[in-house]
């Protein structure tokens, strides 16, 4: 399983020992980190501009987390999902995954986990369906969507 470090102060992130470098697809796909990721057979790009790594460690849970660099005037952004989630195990299922009372209290239990995890204070939006903390080099939010019904932890950097 890889590992990611986050740094909520820089904005830095680290994957194994590697940086990940806020840029285009391009730039990504040029990346030390992304070649140590094909040869460890570890990242599947799913759709045009995303990339999926399945097994991250992030403190003591496991995610599945999706890179999205810099494309179409979008920031670059981190989706992860609690791969030991309830949400997680309902992703194949429309009727479990769009259940609002689980997304919430997804939210909130993930949220508390971060806070605690980070350090970070309390955050700068709390609503039912969304807790943020905003930084310098951007934000980090849980959250859910009420059209697809994505749900997670989602980095997001200041650089278009």
């Amino acid at each position: 399983m890889i590992a990611l470090n986050l740094n909520p102060i820089t904005g830095d992130l680290i994957f194994d020992d590697l940086p990940l470098g806020m840029d285009t697809e391009e730039g990504f796909c040029k990346s030390g980190l992304y070649h140590e990721l094909i040869k460890r057979k570890a990242v599947n790009k799913i759709m045009p501009n995303h990339y999926l790594v399945d097994s991250v460690a992030f403190f003591d849970k496991e995610f599945q987390v999706t890179i999205r660099p810099v494309c179409y005037g979008f920031p670059f952004m981190l989706h992860l999902v609690d791969k030991n989630s309830e949400y997680y195990n309902a992703l194949n299922d429309w009727n479990a995954r769009t259940n609002i009372h689980m997304l919430n209290d997804s939210v909130k239990s993930l949220s508390d986990w971060l806070k605690e995890s980070l350090n970070l204070e309390t955050p700068d939006t709390t609503e039912t369906d969304m807790m943020r903390w905003r930084f310098e080099w951007g934000r980090v939010s849980v959250s859910y969507e009420i059209k697809s019904f994505n749900h997670g932890i989602y980095i997001v950097w200041n650089i278009t």
